[in-house]
């Protein structure tokens, strides 16, 4: 095949066809390759790593070209979970044991592409990407974002968790605000960030995704009368919207741009 992006995506995963849409528009259909995670436990894979840990890899896809890891330009994984559907009438106990095997199997793979792949593995070793909320919240605040405060109690009469609201937005003397909760996000790809807060907020969301070490993450705000904070940051953004597809390939062309492999 030639060299293409490959975006690892459920066939639910309406942001990842809207990233290949767009790929398509730009550069033509054979630029990009949609691989849904399902099939990759029916794929015949030849996976090898030499004596320096390099991993070489190339898998057939069940009626597909083959994909050579040396001929990939870059790829988007957008994996949220391994199925083996080839093990789901054996025992639990050897389903289990495929999943594990699945699940180094294609982590090593990911590996392999190094600085090629969305989010780099070498640096977050996760099929799924992984990003906890206290290691995002306390990045967050360091780079000056509003986080939102949750109190967490272990007594079982006061077992709950709250937020409350610890950065407010001057008032310009206009009208009084809402007092209804609305939301926003950025998105942070590569240099860029873009969205609904990223005149306000852009500088330092692109501050802590590179503290946070992803070159793709979706930054969630949450604004009522008392101000706007920060709620939740994604490493598997949305990107439904047509301009989020758009900077999501902007970020894999210039990865692809650096790739011997891109055509």
């Amino acid at each position: 095949m030639t060299s293409a992006v490959v975006i690892l995506a459920h066939a639910a995963d309406s942001g990842a066809e809207s990233v290949a849409a767009c790929f398509v528009r730009k550069f033509g259909a054979r630029a990009v390759r949609i691989v849904r995670p399902e099939t990759l436990s029916l794929a015949s894979w030849s996976h090898r790593v030499n004596s320096n840990g390099r991993a070489t890899t190339r898998l057939t896809l069940p009626g597909a070209e083959p994909i050579d890891d040396g001929r990939v330009a870059a790829v988007l994984n957008r994996i949220r979970y391994l199925p083996v559907p080839r093990f789901h009438r054996s025992s639990t106990k050897d389903r289990d044991y495929a999943c594990v095997e699945m699940q180094a199997l294609v982590a090593s793979w990911l590996a392999g592409f190094g600085t090629r792949v969305v989010h780099v593995v070498r640096e977050h070793p996760w099929v799924t990407p992984v990003l906890p909320l206290q290691h995002w919240a306390q990045s967050a605040a360091a780079c000056g974002l509003p986080v939102a405060v949750r109190t967490i109690s272990s007594s079982p009469r006061a077992l709950r968790v709250r937020s409350r609201r610890v950065w407010r937005e001057p008032h310009a003397g206009g009208p009084a605000r809402s007092q209804a909760a609305s939301g926003g996000t950025v998105l942070v790809a590569g240099n860029r960030a873009n969205g609904h807060f990223s005149a306000m907020f852009g500088p330092q969301c692109l501050h802590a995704a590179r503290v946070l070490g992803f070159p793709l993450l979706e930054f969630r705000f949450s604004s009522d009368e008392s101000g706007t904070v920060l709620t939740h940051v994604d490493p598997l953004p949305s990107l439904v919207e047509p301009w989020a597809a758009a900077l999501t390939v902007d970020l894999l062309e210039s990865i692809a741009g650096e790739s011997s492999s891109w055509s």
